[in-house]
């Protein structure tokens, strides 16, 4: 990580996708490496991973508590990763080509709610053969007739982000939620209603901070502000267990 100059002392891993990640940026210019820079006594890890969704998010998350590799943790959520966290039949169209199966990818994680509301996680194969040339295609642009309702899909997206709660309850792990885009206004009211300690750090879609029109992803300026208004925040976790900022 860059600008990092301790070897020891707090670990906060922030979870994400491509925003997290840095499409587009040198590494330095990701908003976790200056985040480091604002965070000197601290160890920032960057788990951000292009395509992922709160689910993949979980998941690392709960090898890095059994691992003991984490001290706190940020979950850095947009609002598309609800259409990731489940059987989207978009999503699942950009997957069932032969190229993933050929280099071994055979499923995705996806979030499923029971009768009962209990969460669990499934893993959907990719590698549908009987698909791929069928006139499925034609139904796909209506598949928001066949889904179910914004306040479903949403929800199973908080189902996913309170159980990385209990599990960070559970190992004494602080952890905050950030929002880093405002596309969808309603998904985002959401999830700080259900979680009113999350925190939305977005900015605005246009080309002041995206790569717009070339690219959607958040651009310098865009990672300065995150990183700006995380800074604070990501000081108290990692004062919980007294590395001070």
């Amino acid at each position: 990580m860059p600008a990092r100059v301790a070897s020891s002392g707090h670990r906060l891993c922030i979870y994400g996708c491509s925003f997290t990640y840095g499409t587009g940026l040198a590494d330095d210019e990701t908003f976790t490496a200056l985040l480091q820079a604002l965070l000197p006594d601290a160890r920032v890890h960057n788990r951000g991973i292009g395509g992922h969704g709160t689910v993949q998010n979980l998941l690392q998350f709960r090898t890095d508590l059994r691992e003991g590799a984490v001290d706190a943790a940020i979950f850095a959520v947009i609002s598309d990763h609800k259409y990731r966290n489940i059987v989207h039949p978009h999503r699942m169209r950009q997957v069932r080509g032969p190229e993933w199966h050929r280099i071994g990818i055979e499923h995705r994680p996806t979030a499923h709610r029971a009768a009962d509301g209990t969460l669990a996680i499934r893993y959907s194969p990719f590698w549908r053969p009987g698909l791929m040339y069928s006139d499925l295609d034609g139904y796909l642009p209506d598949a928001e007739d066949i889904l179910p309702d914004d306040y479903s899909i949403n929800s199973t997206t908080f189902a996913v982000l309170e159980t990385a709660k209990e599990m960070a309850q559970s190992h004494g792990v602080p952890l905050l939620i950030a929002l880093l885009d405002d596309l969808d206004p309603g998904f985002n009211a959401g999830l700080i209603q259900q979680f009113p300690d999350a925190l939305d750090v977005s900015t605005p879609y246009d080309p002041v901070h995206t790569f717009l029109p070339a690219d959607i992803h958040p651009n310098v300026e865009a990672n300065r502000l995150f990183a700006e208004r995380l800074a604070d925040p990501a000081a108290l976790l990692c004062e919980h267990d007294g590395v001070a900022r």
